[in-house]
């Protein structure tokens, strides 16, 4: 990392910052990224872009941070990446992480302003740095419950030194602009322009050789076009079909509303259980309000890492599963089908049933990293994917029924560097 003095005025990342005087800013940057290729056992898609023809979409990313002090209280971070497109399948897109100034009143006391990231995960804010962690990948069935990894606004932390270790309290309040994503047999990928409005607090436990996170997050989401969101399918005057929009025939009035709300609790620990010998696991539980289609989850994992000089070999074992209400409809619009389609309408039933964000999968992976410097690991993972009675990360193929009751195997091989 790079480390000079510079005179500059700045301007920006808030209006904080616009009154800092001109004076000599301590300036460091650095980098990392990811070169990862994936590839499956399947023809259809898996996590947006993992099949039997390889990818390296799925986890390839590059990106920057540059951090400037202004003082020992006040000082900014920019992180910006390159990775696949949230907006799409298709582009690749340069995204800002990371923009937000920081003043530090005391020891104890840090508040941030700006865009950072929601403090959900163990590895939240690394989450993008694949050198600092020895999984090939993440586990979705955990790092893919967030509505939103990132937002604007307000953090603040404080923290105490017990005997015990190091406790600090995060409380934070924002929003996130983003597009949800949906995948229809008939339609293909769906995105939505979501505003997602974020409020939390996280107590987190550091140890000599273990960290421990609990944490409660709020969140309401909108659409951003004002429309709202389908919360309730009446039956229709065409049996067996259910009203999904407003144009089918039937008395009852499908049901929106203005916004949904989901409530999120956290619990994780990264515990060394032996020399050399570390235990992994994050568990959550989302609830989802004021729709009967939402995605109301639980789901987690836990993993066993040993480290063997530069080689880590883990396993892990991880598992997320819908429940509720929203289970039912998307199995039931999924039947909804009328024989021949006389009035081309079973097309509206499968799409209304690939939209609600249900899953049942288990996986189980075994992996490596090898640690080639400090700045750089190799990283390599068989996971195998069991999907139960369905998964909105699979996007099934058009003309067919949902994917169900398979496994997918996959295999990833990934380089992660810092500089």
């Amino acid at each position: 990392m790079k480390r000079l003095q510079a005179v500059c005025f700045i301007t920006g990342l808030g209006c904080a910052l616009a009154t800092v005087p001109a004076h000599a800013v301590d300036l460091s940057a650095s980098g990392f990224g990811t070169l990862g290729y994936a590839v499956s056992d399947q023809p259809y898609n898996y996590q947006r872009f993992i099949d039997d023809g390889g990818t390296f979409k799925r986890d390839t990313v590059l990106g920057g941070q540059l951090d400037a002090k202004f003082s020992a209280e006040l000082s900014a971070t920019v992180q910006a990446k390159v990775a696949p497109s949230l907006n799409n399948d298709e582009d690749w897109s340069l995204t800002a992480s990371w923009a937000f100034v920081s003043w530090r009143p005391g020891n104890d006391w840090l508040l941030r302003l700006g865009k950072q990231r929601v403090p959900m995960y163990l590895n939240s804010e690394n989450m993008d740095v694949g050198q600092t962690y020895d999984f090939a990948r993440l586990p979705f069935e955990m790092y893919g419950i967030s509505p939103s990894n990132d937002f604007k606004g307000l953090y603040v932390s404080r923290t105490w030194m017990p005997e015990l270790g190091e406790l600090t309290l995060d409380v934070f309040h924002g929003e996130a602009d983003l597009q949800a994503r949906a995948h229809s047999r008939d339609l293909g990928a769906i995105f939505m322009p979501v505003c997602t409005t974020i409020s939390g607090g996280v107590l987190t436990l550091k140890q000599d050789s273990s960290t421990w996170r609990l944490g409660m997050h709020h969140t309401i989401t909108r659409r951003r076009d004002g429309q709202g969101l389908p919360s309730h399918y009446p039956a229709s005057a065409l049996p067996p079909l259910y009203r999904v929009n407003d144009l089918m025939p039937g008395t009852e009035p499908v049901g929106y509303a203005s916004s949904i709300v989901n409530d999120i609790i956290t619990l994780g620990g990264d515990i060394e259980i032996a020399p050399n010998w570390r235990l992994v696991s994050e568990l959550a539980r989302n609830i989802q309000m004021r729709t009967e289609n939402g995605a109301n989850t639980a789901g987690g994992y836990v993993a066993v890492l040993h480290k063997m000089g530069a080689l880590t070999p883990y396993v892990s074992y991880a598992r997320l599963r819908s429940m509720g209400v929203s289970v039912q409809n998307a199995e039931k619009l999924n039947a909804a089908q009328i024989p021949g389609d006389p009035y081309g309408l079973n097309y509206t039933q499968r799409a209304a049933s690939d939209a609600i964000m249900v899953y049942d999968q288990d996986t189980l992976a075994l992996g490596t990293s090898y640690a080639l410097s400090a700045q750089s690991k190799l990283k390599a993972e068989w996971a195998r994917t069991r999907i139960g009675n369905r998964s909105a990360t699979v996007d099934s193929p058009a003309g067919e029924d949902v994917v169900r009751r398979q496994r997918i195997n996959v295999l990833s091989l990934n380089y992660s560097f810092v500089f």
